[in-house]
């Protein structure tokens, strides 16, 4: 009995640290960084403002996924598999820092529903950069991105990104320099003070003339959490697929590297 006493209390107090909290007006208070960053990683993540972590190993547990609303969803996103890629990413940025103000010297909007409209604003993806780690030169990631009605066709239509994101289910081709043309389905998920977006493809990837990753086998993570005059995000891919030994540089490479590239994508979109 006394076991399972001090379990129910851990489980509550673990679950209280992400659970919103309010101030006396009623609104809800930003969290604090202390509050969903643990050590080692938090002093790390105050120095650098960015920390990178690839997994060698199948399956372990997320390593920099902070405490969050969303952590259960994120960890459930996961791919079961046998061989694969998977990293994640965090970053630490300053709002001050995002966009500049305009001929008014009014100051871009900041807010979690900007976050909201930024990622799903899919068409402004395309032209997005990256350092290639292979080719040692910036390129373009995706040469057209939009958003489609539904998985069975690829018409583009105007990105869905006004009004609150929780539960939007939306649909996107995006042409990938490495992998080719893709459709994925988006899921979007937004509270007072978080946003999460999962990416995961409906369509194979390939490599050149090689199949890099079957369908449903590759999942993109963004979770934006509102740290008071910062924003955390973290951002992470996995995949399930075969490393092949010609191609498991290139492949590992092209998925690092797009990390990187969609948070600068993000805060130059304020």
């Amino acid at each position: 009995m006394k076991i399972f006493f001090t379990a129910c209390i851990s489980i509550f107090f673990c679950a209280a640290a992400v659970l919103p909290v309010y101030a006396e007006n009623g609104a809800v208070k930003p969290y604090t960084l202390e509050d969903v960053v643990s050590e080692p990683y938090l002093s790390q993540l105050k120095a650098e403002k960015r920390i990178r972590f690839v997994h060698t190993e199948n399956n372990r547990k997320l390593e920099l996924l902070p405490k969050s609303v969303y952590t259960e969803r994120v960890s459930a996103n996961r791919i079961e598999k046998k061989s694969g890629y998977t990293t994640e990413c965090l970053y630490l940025v300053d709002k001050d820092s995002l966009g500049a103000k305009n001929a008014e010297g009014v100051s871009p909007d900041t807010s979690i529903n900007a976050v909201a409209r930024i990622l799903r604003s899919v068409s402004k993806m395309e032209g997005m950069t990256y350092y290639s780690s292979i080719s040692k030169k910036t390129l373009v990631l995706y040469s057209r991105t939009y958003m489609i009605a539904g998985p069975d066709g690829d018409t583009p239509i105007a990105d869905q990104n006004t009004g609150d994101a929780d539960g939007q289910i939306s649909y996107a081709y995006q042409h990938d320099n490495t992998f080719g043309g893709c459709e994925y389905v988006l899921n979007y998920y937004q509270s007072a003070n978080e946003i999460y977006a999962t990416f995961n493809n409906l369509t194979k990837m390939m490599f050149g003339i090689i199949k890099a990753v079957d369908p449903h086998m590759f999942r993109s993570n963004v979770l934006v959490m509102d740290c008071g005059r910062q924003y955390l995000v973290y951002i992470s891919t996995d995949a399930g697929c075969p490393r092949i030994g010609i191609i498991d540089r290139q492949i590992n490479y092209a998925f690092n590297d797009r990390l990187d590239a969609l948070y600068e994508w993000f805060v130059s979109q304020f």
